[in-house]
């Protein structure tokens, strides 16, 4: 039970990753706030984990908006871990790309991790093993065309992450940032088209795409005191895909996306 006592905040908790880190986080015994601007999805998650017997509870929260997120964090009365997860990835070139959706981009990935550490900073200087993660991505130095919001502002995280994490050691607040490839609940199942499927596949050194968990266990990893002395980190948790992106050149289905200039993301 690593996080036995402890509290945990996170954002982007209604679905994917941030749901995954919340669940994993109640297995360790931690009790966890789970937060997202979808409020029934969110609600359902926390319900499901008291269900199963950990400790969660919701709050609506939406990360852009300084007086929500000062709101939310003026309710906790404690708060150990600070999981900053929620953000959004439009693709698009530069030259289509409209400022509209850039300042959004930066204002949900990036602005979020300055409010809610600005506002956590208070309650985490209480704690006596404070933590906090930010969720970046291996597009901050492994980039594909068609994503320029989304990877000046992960590449932003990571140099956040190291500034704070040299600003506040001294507090023994710990900051650290996770970089993780692309990732989904369950490997691919037997619907998919093979050949699509080999193509995914040939990426991955390790033979298979992440999954969520793998991104919730290197989050516990980092919140908990087994990574005491890990401080200003980026960890990549991509299978060692990022190691041979070269042969991404050899995807056709790549080639022909930069090719053509077409770069909306396959799910």
């Amino acid at each position: 039970m690593l996080l036995q006592g402890k509290t945990a905040l996170i954002t982007g908790a209604a679905k994917g990753i941030g749901r995954a880190i919340a669940e994993r986080f109640a297995d360790e015994g931690g009790r966890v706030i789970v937060t997202d601007v979808l409020s029934d999805e969110g609600a359902a998650v926390a319900s499901r984990i008291v269900r199963n017997g950990g400790m969660a509870e919701f709050a609506a929260l939406d990360v852009t908006d300084e007086a929500t997120v000062a709101n939310v964090f003026s309710g906790i009365p404690q708060l150990d871990i600070l999981i900053n997860n929620a953000g959004i990835t439009p693709s698009g070139s530069l030259a289509h790309i409209s400022l509209e959706d850039w300042n959004r981009t930066l204002a949900v990935n990036l602005t979020s991790v300055f409010l809610c550490c600005k506002y956590a900073l208070p309650l985490l200087q209480c704690s006596g093993a404070p933590s906090i993660v930010n969720m970046s991505s291996i597009n901050s130095f492994d980039l594909n065309p068609g994503l320029p919001a989304y990877a000046a502002s992960k590449g932003a995280i990571v140099s956040l992450t190291q500034q704070l994490a040299v600003e506040y050691g001294a507090q023994r607040i710990r900051v650290n940032c996770i970089s993780p490839g692309l990732t989904q609940k369950e490997q691919p199942g037997e619907g998919m088209d093979p050949q699509k499927r080999d193509i995914l596949l040939d990426c991955y050194p390790l033979g298979r795409i992440g999954e969520y968990k793998d991104v919730a266990n290197a989050a516990l990893f980092l919140a908990s005191e087994l990574s005491a002395f890990v401080n200003g980190v980026d960890l990549v948790v991509d299978g060692g895909m990022s190691l041979q992106s070269v042969s991404a050149l050899l995807r056709p289905d790549l080639r022909k996306r930069w090719k053509s200039g077409t770069y909306k993301l396959e799910k």
